[in-house]
């Protein structure tokens, strides 16, 4: 286990003794009394050290025998350590694509908060790669919403419309400027690739098998340019949805 307080957890002094971690209502824990040694081996909980490290470390700072660990246990029961080596084997390989995966520290710090174990939110960063969503529009919702999914490490993101990209089609986080005149889906398709934090994966690799082919829809996101379908969804286009057990949401 490699300790590492919880990043999204911003920590700050109460008085001498109290060390609160985060800042929301919903998160913040207040830890005491911590001594002046106590609060500066806080600092070293940042990942890179494994629990050998700090206790030596520790030892060196003069806290007492078994300090480390007791600290590391009582910070942990508390939501707020995060394991820097844990997820498992797709996380791993996440944890190696540098580019990437600094590209997605915020979703990381995000999911640890909701996710409180250890590990639990790098595994479940690491299982969007393996996800297929598709978008079925590629108007100023669906396409920003394409956009948003291929950002936060979704593995495949397809896109799905007709007709050529129009004016009223530009939108911030969506299709841009450039895309006027162009097929909506390919525009689409150019955004989600520009939004995709390093290269996206094969198919082979989301599906988690080396010959298992193309991986199950994980989503359907139904997001209808225009007309009566972006008020009443047409009942007829979610049946197999349905029957397949498939998720859909309409936007």
């Amino acid at each position: 286990m490699h300790p590492m307080v919880k990043p999204a957890l911003r920590r700050a002094w109460r008085d001498r003794q109290t060390v609160q971690f985060g800042m929301t209502s919903a998160h913040a824990v207040t830890v005491g009394p911590v001594d002046t040694a106590t609060g500066s081996f806080l600092a070293l909980l940042d990942g890179t050290r494994g629990l050998p490290l700090l206790r030596e470390e520790g030892r060196v700072m003069g806290l007492p025998e078994g300090r480390v660990d007791e600290l590391v246990a009582r910070l942990t029961s508390a939501g707020l350590i995060d394991d820097a080596t844990a997820g498992g084997a797709q996380a791993d390989a996440l944890r190696g694509r540098a580019e990437a995966f600094d590209r997605l520290r915020p979703d990381l710090a995000a999911l640890s908060v909701v996710h409180c174990e250890p590990g639990g939110a790098a595994r479940r960063l690491a299982a969007r790669r393996a996800m297929r969503v598709q978008v079925r529009g590629a108007g100023r919702v669906g396409a920003t919403i394409a956009s948003v999914l291929a950002a936060g490490g979704v593995g495949q993101v397809e896109v799905l419309d007709g007709g050529c990209t129009e004016p009223w089609d530009i939108t911030p986080g969506g299709l841009g400027p450039e895309s006027v005149g162009a097929r909506r889906d390919v525009a689409a398709r150019q955004l989600v690739r520009r939004a995709t934090p390093g290269r996206p994966p094969r198919a082979a690799e989301a599906a988690g098998t080396s010959g298992a082919g193309e991986p199950g829809l994980s989503l359907v996101i139904v997001a209808p340019r225009d007309g009566a379908a972006a008020y009443a969804p047409d009942p007829f286009a979610a049946e197999r949805w349905l029957r397949s057990g498939t998720p859909h949401l309409y936007a």
